[in-house]
């Protein structure tokens, strides 16, 4: 057996049970400017709107066929199938939309910034003994996490999934290319 064969088949070995390749769409979201508005004396009102800004999430994208991995103060990452990529587009402008005016209500001129890409991951109950949870691991989870962009922005996998009248919403940005939800 070869070094890279052994390290191979050991790095099979170390996975979790439930590991699996699988072609997900994969988005990001965070809301803009929330450093500006955290404070320890607004502690308490923070956490009310994260509780509100969690069931908007869990509304929109569960309903869309997402699968929230985790949620981390003003954001997420949430995963849904590649055939799901459009409602889960507008799922995520839904969301967007509604947890604007939240922000607003709560006094924050936040704005909700979200990327997608499609691409194949590793889905599996990945963590430390005994405190394993669902987590998607993969070069995919990472071109998502930077597309970088303000507002709602595809790559060109996430994009190429879209109906002819769903790309009708996005304009074309260079460099690299990404598209963004037109106003």
């Amino acid at each position: 057996m070869s070094d890279q064969t052994a390290v191979a088949a050991a790095s099979r070995a170390a996975l979790p049970a439930d590991c699996e390749p699988q072609t997900l769409g994969v988005a990001f979201f965070d809301l803009s400017r929330m450093a500006e508005w955290t404070s320890p004396e607004e502690d308490a009102r923070v956490a009310a709107f994260f509780q509100t800004f969690y069931a908007l999430a869990a509304k929109h994208l569960n309903a869309a066929g997402g699968r929230i991995v985790k949620l981390m103060g003003d954001a997420g990452l949430v995963v849904f199938p590649k055939e799901s990529v459009e409602g889960a587009v507008l799922a995520l402008a839904q969301f967007a939309r509604e947890a604007r005016e939240s922000a607003l209500a709560a006094g924050l001129d936040a704005y909700l910034n979200v990327n997608v890409h499609v691409g194949p991951v590793l889905a599996g109950s990945f963590g430390p003994p005994g405190e394993e949870r669902f987590d998607v691991i993969g070069k995919t989870v990472n071109i998502a996490a930077r597309l970088g962009r303000r507002g709602i922005t595809l790559s060109q996998q996430a994009y190429r999934c879209l109906s002819s009248e769903g790309r009708e919403r996005f304009q074309k940005i260079a460099r690299p290319t990404t598209y963004r939800l037109r106003p």
